[in-house]
């Protein structure tokens, strides 16, 4: 029997697609919702962007996404946020919501009486994780991150439901697949509520292009039609995989002066770079933990202690 798509206060019937704005749980923020309910029943489908504020491509492909699906050609259900950290993003600030100083993406499943940040995690977690079959999380390098475009997927969960994320996650269109155990981020907060997920890393350094916002739409489009959500060949292409990614913070707060790119391929106990005070005097050396390949390095001239520096891909 046919039924309405029903998210919080906003339902649509099949064959129909609604764009309008949900409240935040106890607060009187909204979000930016798509609801699209397809000519046919199936999976349901939810894929979000704008955790990080900074980083575009994602937020971009999700609006475009929403504004030229077909709900005619649906099979199942698609909700699409297209900015979930809208202040943020307006404040044009790296990783953290300017109301509470907290970052969205170390908060799930969040919670419905905590601050705002926490709130909007628990909006989204309680709405929308809950009737999630399969999850695309949509994040780039952030304005003061560099990287090469690579995907991760959630260790986490049943053997079948993470070879499913696995799948999703080969078929965005970037060659480098990470499994990470998070369970505090959006996707390992959803993998927990049984939905197969991934998050991209498309673009960085606080820009977008064409480019990068077409992958995230062929990307998404096509793990869609391999879920048989949309119609259509699916296109597969190599992946390299990581078992886990490096990640490693800074040791002091100074000035960071990295000796790698992204891309770079690196050797256990390599120089990677080093933070000096504002006197040019050398205060740490930074040297690789693990070999294999950086994801990401951090462009940005100013560091503070504990924040990231850079991450390296540890092949499977």
């Amino acid at each position: 029997m046919e039924q309405n798509f029903t998210i919080g206060n906003l339902s649509v019937a099949p064959n129909s697609k609604v764009q309008t704005w949900l409240p935040v749980i106890n607060s009187k923020a909204k979000l930016p919702v798509t609801l699209i309910n397809g000519a046919m029943p199936g999976k349901t489908v939810l894929i979000t962007a704008g955790t990080h504020g900074g980083e575009y491509p994602g937020i971009e492909a999700a609006i475009r996404l929403a504004k030229t699906i077909d709900p005619a050609e649906v099979t199942g259900r698609i909700a699409i946020i297209s900015c979930i950290n809208q202040e943020s993003f307006f404040a044009k600030m790296q990783y953290y919501n300017p109301i509470d100083g907290i970052n969205l993406n170390r908060v799930f499943p969040g919670k419905a009486m905590g601050s705002f940040t926490e709130r909007l995690a628990y909006t989204v977690s309680s709405l929308f994780f809950s009737q999630a079959d399969y999850f695309m999380d949509l994040h780039s390098g952030d304005i003061h991150e560099n990287l090469i475009d690579f995907v991760i997927y959630p260790g986490i969960g049943s053997e079948e439901q993470k070879a499913k994320s696995r799948e999703m996650a080969s078929l965005l269109g970037v060659p480098h697949v990470v499994t990470s155990a998070s369970t505090t981020g959006s996707v390992g907060a959803a993998a927990e509520m049984g939905a197969s997920a991934l998050l991209g890393e498309i673009g960085c350094c606080g820009r977008w292009s064409e480019e990068s916002v077409g992958t995230y739409v062929e990307g998404l489009k096509n793990i869609m039609r391999y879920l048989g959500v949309l119609p259509g060949e699916v296109k597969r292409h190599a992946c390299v995989y990581y078992k886990r990614m490096a990640s490693i913070n800074a040791p002091t707060t100074g000035v960071w002066h990295p000796a790698v790119v992204p891309g770079q391929v690196v050797k256990e106990g390599d120089f990677l770079g080093e933070i000096v005070d504002l006197f040019g005097n050398v205060l740490e050396k930074v040297n690789a933990p693990i070999s294999g390949p950086m994801l990401y390095v951090v462009s940005s001239l100013s560091v503070r202690e504990g924040e990231a520096l850079y991450a390296i891909g540890d092949p499977e």
